[in-house]
Order: structure tokens, then C-alpha cells, then sequence
């Protein structure tokens, strides 16, 4: 980044993992799971851009500048919950599913492209977590928000892998899905991501690479566990 963000936002002495990777390579469940296991925060990246959208949506909000400072009031976090995991809340309500809407998800791309809520969000990420260690999953954690992170991995997988796993975790909540489809739409996703003017989806120079293709998700999670569990020992004391 080519300025440097003040001193309240700095990383300080805690461990920051930053994950990238493609819709679809494992990158929420994994980063849950290395969460859970030592005891670190998480943020789903994209969820916050969810997030802006369902306020907008229900407080009625289009104007630029007004959907800039509801990205920078906006009370989102993850918290761990007993028997599910980690779930997203907003103002203290519980908004995982909500923030998974087909409306909601139409409004987060276009939240997602004014300059004023990506200024906000990219603080807000900053500062996500306090002082505590943390990991985040997106597509330009290791590239911008968090340029300086400890550790650094870009999570991937083949296509095709990806369709697959899509279409059964689908087709396991009863919908019926189309996996030539769903790959098309991923293929489109991808070149979109990566061609982006602003923060596209690209490995850092410093990642690990980490292709989940041939693994199952214990193996895949396993592999990060490792990266983290030398990252954590090498923490001074």
C-alpha cells in the first residue's frame, strides 16, 4: 500500500494470517477451523460488503457518501456459538442467513464498487479483532488489506474441483443444481476477480500456495494448521 495506515490500525504486536483464494478452494471453512482450534478471530471479508448491503437495504440508503458511513458505523463481527460454529452478527442479531440472500448479494455488488465503502471497510478490516490474533479469508487480504500479515496463504483448486464441491454442498440443502451451471458461473467469477482494476484477486509474492484439489477438507485444513502451528511457536514470548 503506498500509505501507510495510522498508527491506530497498525497490526501492533498481534499475528494477523491472511488467506486469499477462489470461490469455492475452501477458504471459510478452513479459516474456521484454524480459528476455533487456536483461538483466533475471524472475518469473512466478503461477509462485511454483505453486511453494508442488507443496512442499506433496510434503512433505505443509495447515496454514496451515506453508504460510506454506514460501512464506517457498521456494528459486524463473527462469533463463535456452541454446536455451530462461527456466525455473523449485525447490531447484535444473528444475520447469517440473511446475509446470504439473493437481494443482499445483488446489493453487495454494488456497494461493493463505491469508493467510499471500500475506504471504510478497508479500515474497518484493519481494525477487525483488536489485539487479539486474527484470520481473515477474501480475495485481496494478503495484497491489501493486510499488505504486512505474518502469514500469508492463497488457497486454490481445479475448476472443475470447485463446481463439484459447490453443487453437493447445494444439493445437500435440497436445491436443484446444474454443475455445468454452476461452473460457468465460477469460470466468469474467476476472470472478473482477476481482471478487476481495483485490488483483483492475485497470490501475494510471499503466500504459500496451498491447492486443495486432491485433498479432502481435513487434509486441506490440516495443511494450514501446520503453517499456523509454526507461525504461533515462533511467536516471541
Amino acid at each position: 500500500m503506498n500509505n501507510p495506515l495510522p498508527e491506530h490500525i497498525a497490526k501492533g504486536s498481534r499475528l494477523v494470517v491472511a488467506v486469499d483464494g477462489p470461490a469455492g478452494a475452501g477458504k471459510g471453512a478452513i479459516c474456521r477451523a484454524v480459528a476455533e482450534k487456536f483461538g483466533f478471530s475471524y472475518l469473512d471479508t466478503g461477509s462485511i460488503y454483505r453486511g453494508v448491503a442488507l443496512l442499506a437495504l433496510q434503512k433505505g440508503v443509495t447515496d454514496d457518501e451515506e453508504l460510506g458511513k454506514l460501512a464506517g458505523e457498521m456494528p459486524f463481527e463473527f462469533r463463535r456459538v456452541a454446536n455451530e460454529g462461527f456466525r455473523a452478527f449485525l447490531a447484535g442479531k444473528d444475520v447469517s442467513n440473511s446475509l446470504r440472500e439473493e437481494r443482499v448479494g445483488r446489493k453487495a455488488s454494488q456497494v461493493a464498487a463505491v469508493p467510499q465503502v471500500r475506504a471504510a471497510l478497508l479500515t474497518f478490516q484493519r481494525r477487525y479483532g483488536g489485539e487479539k490474533n486474527i484470520i481473515l479469508d477474501g480475495r485481496d487480504t494478503g495484497t491489501v488489506v493486510w499488505s504486512d500479515a505474518d502469514l500469508k496463504v492463497f488457497l486454490t483448486a481445479s475448476l472443475e474441483e470447485r463446481a463439484k464441491r459447490r453443487a453437493l454442498e447445494l444439493q445437500g440443502k435440497g436445491e436443484t443444481v446444474s454443475f455445468h451451471k454452476i461452473r460457468d458461473m465460477m469460470a466468469e467469477r474467476d476472470a472478473r476477480d482477476e481482471s478487476r482494476t481495483h485490488a483483483p484477486l492475485a497470490s501475494a509474492t510471499d503466500a504459500h500456495y496451498v491447492d486443495t484439489t486432491l485433498l479432502t477438507l481435513d487434509e486441506s485444513i490440516d495443511s494450514v494448521v501446520k503453517l499456523v502451528d509454526k507461525l504461533v511457536g515462533n511467536k516471541p514470548r
